[in-house]
């Protein structure tokens, strides 16, 4: 018998953390799907970075608390990177769709 079970966890970190607690609360047959709250587009791009960023900033977080803010700052700043060279590739496809 299949059983579907849809919630939302607003406590953990990862995708690997809710994993984790499905196979133990369900077996290892567990399916897993995580998605963000909805498919609005700032939802997308808000759980799009949570998933980019939180392995690092927890790591962070805990490996050097002395060097925590100047560490955080270079994962802002390579994420930003990151996003300006996606969005200019969403620019240059638009672009490209008109001509």
């Amino acid at each position: 018998m299949q059983v579907t079970i849809t919630y939302n966890d607003d406590t953990a970190f990862t995708i690997e953390e809710i994993v984790k607690q499905a196979t133990y609360n369900y077996g290892k047959k567990a399916e897993v799907v995580v998605m963000p709250d909805s498919v609005k587009p700032h939802d997308l791009i808000y759980f799009a970075l949570q998933q980019i960023i939180t392995h690092n900033q927890l790591s962070m977080m805990y490996e050097d608390k002395h060097t925590y803010q100047k560490s955080l700052q270079e994962l802002r700043n390579e994420t930003l990177f990151k996003l300006d060279e996606i969005l200019s590739q969403v620019i240059i496809d638009n672009e490209s769709k008109v001509a």
